[in-house]
C-alpha cells in the first residue's frame, strides 16, 4: 500500500521552518527590557536637575521674565551639572535641557529632554507647573522655553509622554 503526500505527514524541514516562525513571532511579542532601564536612567536624571526649578520659579517672579540662560539663573555652568546619566544642563529661555550621557545607554548619548515652566500668561500670582519631555501642556497655559526632547516615547517615564 503506497500513502499519499496527506497521509504521511510533515517533513523535518517543514516543522523546522513552522518553529523558527514561531520562535520569531513570540520573540518579537516579548517587551524589550532596555526600555525601562532608559527610563530609571532618566527618572534619575530629572530628579536630579528638579532641585533647579525653583531658582528659576524665584527669578521669574522677581522680574516677570525667565533666565536666558545658566548665569542669569545663577547656576553652574552646563558642563558642572553633570550625574550618573547626565553630561550637561542647559537653561535657555527658562526651560532646563538635560543632555544625556556618561553612564546612559549609547544609543540615548547627546539626546536632549527639556524641562519647561507652564504659567498662565497675564496673570501675576498664577503658580508655575512643569512640563516634561513631550508631556502636554494644559489649556490655557504656555510654555517658557522651547522643547527640544529628541528622546523615543517609550524610553521616557510616564510623567515625559
Amino acid at each position: 500500500m503506497v500513502l499519499s503526500r496527506a497521509e504521511k505527514g510533515f517533513s523535518l524541514l517543514e516543522m523546522l521552518v513552522v518553529l523558527a516562525i514561531i520562535g520569531i513571532v513570540i520573540m518579537a511579542t516579548i517587551p524589550s527590557g532596555g526600555g525601562k532601564i532608559d527610563q530609571a536612567g532618566i527618572s534619575e536624571t530629572i530628579n536630579l536637575v528638579k532641585r533647579y526649578q525653583p531658582q528659576i520659579e524665584q527669578f521669574y517672579m522677581a522680574t516677570g521674565e525667565f533666565p536666558i540662560d545658566n548665569d542669569a539663573a545663577g547656576l553652574p555652568d552646563p558642563e558642572s551639572i553633570i550625574g550618573n546619566y547626565l553630561q550637561a544642563t542647559y537653561v535657555d529661555s527658562g526651560a532646563i535641557h538635560v543632555e544625556l550621557g556618561n553612564k546612559i545607554r549609547p544609543e540615548l548619548k547627546g539626546k536632549i529632554i527639556s524641562l519647561r515652566p507652564i504659567f498662565v500668561p497675564d496673570a501675576e500670582n498664577s503658580p508655575i507647573s512643569w512640563v516634561c519631555g513631550l508631556d502636554t501642556i494644559p489649556e490655557n497655559m504656555v510654555a517658557a522655553g522651547e522643547n527640544r526632547t529628541d528622546v523615543e516615547a517609550y524610553r521616557l517615564p510616564m510623567s515625559c509622554r
